[in-house]
């Protein structure tokens, strides 16, 4: 798998988050606690771009709605965790985040976007 350098560490202080975009793709990279994780950068509710997305603790805020997604997974946490599984049209609205691998050398923070 193609690694792609995205960003330095120093760009994403820990408890950040940082929106890209390459080409056709959006990802966005967070650092939680020193750890980053790189997700795609589309909020699969409206589809819009988590650029300005919020770190709290483990859960990437979407900046429109607050739909939350976990770091470590890009399952959805909020509303999923709130909303009864039945309510219409939830399940097409809470679809997790693609998630990427992520390696960090010498500084540089590199993304397999395959």
């Amino acid at each position: 798998m193609a690694l792609q350098k995205l960003a330095r560490v120093e760009e994403i202080p820990p408890g950040r988050t940082k929106f890209f975009r390459l080409g056709s793709k959006t990802v966005v990279l967070a650092n939680r606690a020193g750890q980053m994780y790189a997700l795609q950068g589309i909020c699969p509710h409206r589809n819009n771009p988590l650029e300005g997305a919020i770190l709290w603790d483990h859960l990437l805020d979407c900046p429109w709605h607050h739909f939350q997604y976990d770091v470590r997974t890009g399952e959805n946490h909020f509303p999923r965790n709130v909303y009864p599984a039945d309510l219409p049209r939830l399940q097409e609205q809470v679809r997790p985040l693609k998630t990427y691998r992520v390696e960090v050398k010498e500084g540089d923070v590199w993304v397999d976007l395959e």
